[in-house]
C-alpha cells in the first residue's frame, strides 16, 4: 500500500510540473506568422478613418462628395508612385495580391496572344501565379515552369535557354512567401529585356522590407498588397507600365482606365499609401533589427536535436527562417499553437490543402522533410525576449 500511495503522489506531483510548465508556456502567446498576416499599423487606421464617415462618396460620381474621394485617390497616386519609382497612372487597384497576380498573368497573356503563346514561370511562385497558368494551358497556351536549385534561386541560364520566339510574359516573385528566399530580379530582367519580354514580379512579401522600385528592379509589372505590408487586408496594387499591352479581367463601369471596373475601395487604397510610406521611412530601417532576431534564431535553433535551417545560405528577407523539425509526431503547427506559439507550415494560401508544399519540394525536401518543417516570420513587435520563448518551446517540444 506505501508503494501504491508513493507512486500515486510522483505521478500526481509530475502532472503538477508539466501543468504549470503548458500554462506557463502558453499564457502569453507569440505571433511568428509575419508572413501570412501584419497587424494594421494605427497610424494607417487614423489615415482611412475619415473615409468611412465623413470622405464616403463614391468616386465616380460628380458632385462634391464624389470629387473629395476621388482627388484622394489622385493625391495617393502620386504618394505610391514616387515610393515605387513610376508613374501614377500606372497604378491599378485591386482587392489583394491575388487579383493583381491574375490580373498580370491573364491580362497581359490575352492581350498579346496573337504574338505569341508562350508563358515562363518559376517553379515555386504563389498559387495566384500557378493556378492562373494552368487555366491558360486549358485554353492552348504553353508554360514553363522554371526549376530552382537547392538554394531556391532561379539561374539565369534556365531562363535565357527557356524562352521562345512565341514567349510574352515571364513572371519571377522578387522574395518567396515560404522560405523567403529573394531572387535577382535585376538581372532576370536584362534577360527578358534583350528577347523582347515583358517581366512580371510578385513583390507582396518583399515590398515592406526591401527597396521595390520598378525601375531599379527594370520590370514591366509589379504585385504588392497591404495585408503583408503592415496595412488593410482586401486592398492590393499592380503597378503596369505604359508599354505593356494588357486586358482586364474584371468589367464593369470603366473605373481606373477599364482595367479594373468596380468601384474602387478608398480607404483601403488610403490606408495602402501610408503603410508603404511608412514602410519606405521607419519599416525599412527596423528590419535590420528584425535581422538580427533571426539571426539569433538561426544560430540557436539548430543547436537543439533534430533541428535543422532550410536555404540558411541563400539571399532571404529579414524576418524568414525556415525549419526543419525531425522526429515530432502529429501536426507541428497544432502542436506549436497548444504551446502559445503562432506560425505556420508554409504560404497561408494553400496551407489547409493536404498536398506537400510545391515549394519545398523543388528545393529538394523530401515528403517526410516537407511534413516536418515549419515557417516562422518575424514582425516589427518581435522581441528578443519572444525569440528565447520560441527556442523554449522548441526545445520543450522535441525534448
Amino acid at each position: 500500500m506505501h508503494t501504491v500511495n508513493t507512486f500515486r503522489q510522483v505521478f500526481w506531483l509530475t502532472f503538477q510540473v508539466i501543468s504549470v510548465k503548458m500554462v506557463t508556456m502558453t499564457s502569453d502567446s507569440i505571433y511568428a506568422d509575419f508572413a501570412a498576416a501584419t497587424p494594421t499599423d494605427p497610424r494607417v487606421i487614423a489615415a482611412m478613418k475619415p473615409y468611412f464617415t465623413e470622405k464616403f462618396g463614391n468616386p465616380s460620381s460628380v458632385h462634391s462628395f464624389g470629387q473629395a474621394t476621388s482627388q484622394a485617390i489622385e493625391s495617393v497616386k502620386k504618394t505610391i508612385a514616387q515610393c515605387i519609382g513610376c508613374e501614377p497612372n500606372e497604378l491599378v487597384f485591386t482587392s489583394g495580391g491575388t487579383e493583381s497576380n491574375n490580373l498580370a498573368i491573364l491580362g497581359v497573356a490575352r492581350a498579346n496572344k496573337q504574338k505569341g503563346q508562350h508563358i515562363i514561370v518559376s517553379a515555386i511562385e504563389h498559387p495566384s501565379i500557378l493556378n492562373a497558368c494552368k487555366s491558360l494551358e486549358k485554353d492552348g497556351f504553353e508554360v514553363t515552369y522554371l526549376p530552382v536549385g537547392r538554394d531556391g534561386l532561379v539561374k539565369s541560364d534556365d531562363l535565357e535557354s527557356a524562352i521562345s520566339p512565341d514567349t510574352t510574359l515571364i513572371s519571377i516573385h522578387l522574395a518567396n512567401s515560404e522560405i523567403g528566399v529573394i531572387q535577382d530580379i535585376s538581372v532576370l530582367t536584362k534577360i527578358a529585356k534583350k528577347h523582347n519580354v515583358y517581366f512580371h514580379t510578385d513583390a507582396c512579401q518583399a515590398v515592406a522590407y526591401m527597396d521595390v522600385n520598378v525601375n531599379k528592379l527594370g520590370v514591366d509589372l509589379l504585385t504588392f498588397n497591404g495585408s503583408k505590408l503592415y496595412g488593410p487586408k482586401g486592398v492590393g496594387c499592380l503597378v503596369v507600365r505604359k508599354s505593356v499591352d494588357i486586358f482586364p479581367i474584371i468589367f464593369g463601369g470603366g473605373q481606373q482606365n477599364s482595367l479594373r471596373s468596380g468601384t474602387e475601395n478608398v480607404p483601403g487604397i488610403v490606408g495602402l499609401a501610408k503603410a508603404l510610406v511608412i514602410s519606405v521611412g521607419t519599416g525599412r530601417k527596423k528590419a535590420k533589427q528584425i535581422e538580427k532576431l533571426r539571426n539569433w534564431l538561426q544560430i540557436e535553433l539548430p543547436k537543439l536535436k533534430n533541428i535543422s535551417i532550410n536555404v540558411a545560405d541563400s539571399p532571404r528577407l529579414p524576418n524568414h527562417l525556415s525549419v526543419i523539425i525531425n522526429g515530432v509526431e502529429g501536426n507541428l503547427v497544432e502542436k506549436l499553437n497548444n504551446f502559445g506559439l503562432a506560425i505556420s507550415s508554409g504560404s497561408a494560401c494553400s496551407s489547409k490543402t493536404a498536398t506537400d508544399s510545391h515549394v519545398l519540394q523543388s528545393v529538394g525536401l523530401t515528403s517526410e522533410q516537407i511534413n516536418s518543417t515549419i515557417r516562422i516570420s518575424l514582425g516589427r513587435s518581435t522581441t528578443k525576449s519572444d525569440c528565447q520563448k520560441i527556442v523554449d518551446i522548441f526545445n520543450y517540444v522535441v525534448g
